[in-house]
């Protein structure tokens, strides 16, 4: 079973997954800031409505490749090079999930060695 405490470690010993993994818990800022930290790469938390289950994805240092539906919720995302605006991409992913009917109007960004930021599909990406 995953828990906050064992996540790194698993992932060191066997890999960072390449697609999502569900979880039971809400990963906390710390855990994916952490995790990025280790290796280098985007996270993102994303909520799926109607399985009431967290999911934790990996991607590269620049992105993450992330469903989009009406029913999953992106949470927070990190930029592992401290980007503390959102990218083309991230304003994209709301706009998108907003024309599938989904109700999310903002979401979070952890941009490394910098506070946490609210974005919304608005908000300029520089």
């Amino acid at each position: 079973m995953l828990t906050e405490q064992n996540i790194l470690s698993l992932f060191e010993s066997h890999g960072v997954p390449q697609k999502g993994i569900p979880l039971d818990f809400l990963p906390s800022d710390q855990l994916v800031l952490k995790l990025t930290l280790r290796f280098k790469i985007e996270f993102a938390v994303m909520f799926t409505i109607g399985q009431f289950n967290y999911y934790l994805y990996s991607g590269n240092q620049n992105s993450v490749n992330l469903p989009i539906s009406s029913n999953e919720i992106l949470l927070k995302h990190t930029h592992p090079r401290g980007t503390p605006f959102p990218s083309p991409d991230d304003i994209n992913w709301l706009i998108t999930a907003q024309s599938f009917g989904l109700p999310q109007v903002q979401s979070v960004i952890l941009p490394i060695g910098k506070n946490r930021v609210t974005f919304r599909s608005t908000t300029p990406t520089s």
